[in-house]
């Protein structure tokens, strides 16, 4: 079993990877979802956008951002892998929280935010999962602990307790 805590600080990462059979998507196939995202907040391009190649998005963004990037004092690059790993990691924390805090928005606009990243991991079916709307209530709580499960993440207990209590 996996700890997101461990994920988080960078511990076991090339295990999970390898385990779970993670890899990026390609530069082309990130910007194709960006440019054509149903989705109507848009929160799924938060986290792509940051794997994204710049000059193939540039467009997206203002002249005064483009120059900080291309001048060198806004940083860009492609992540790694494992840095995508850690960033789903600590997102899927954060989401724990807005589930047991029964923050609605915040609580969807996770589980958007998740979706992204499993499918920027190549994990398409942990992209429909967590977009099952029968997995959503309470909170999104059932969607985070089936997809921690199937990629060996441990699940808290009082996540587990929530999911179980809410829903009855």
């Amino acid at each position: 079993m996996f700890k997101l805590s461990d994920l988080s600080d960078g511990k076991g990462i090339d295990d999970f990877i390898k385990a779970n059979s993670l890899k990026l998507k390609s530069a082309a196939q990130i910007e194709d979802r960006i440019r054509n995202s149903k989705s109507f907040f848009g929160f799924d391009k938060e986290v792509l956008v940051s794997y994204a190649e710049f000059a193939t998005i540039k467009d997206l963004f203002k002249d005064e951002f483009i120059q900080k990037v291309e001048s060198g004092e806004e940083k860009w690059g492609i992540k790694s892998i494992a840095q995508a790993v850690k960033d789903f990691a600590d997102y899927m924390k954060f989401a724990w929280g807005k589930a047991l805090d029964e923050r609605g928005i915040s609580a969807s606009r996770s589980i958007e935010k998740l979706s992204a990243w499993m499918w920027l991991l190549s994990r398409d079916d942990l992209d429909n999962t967590l977009n099952d709307d029968d997995l959503y209530n309470p909170y999104g709580a059932p969607a985070l602990i089936k997809c921690c499960e199937i990629l060996g993440i441990e699940v808290s207990d009082n996540l587990r307790e929530f999911a179980k209590h809410k829903c009855q």
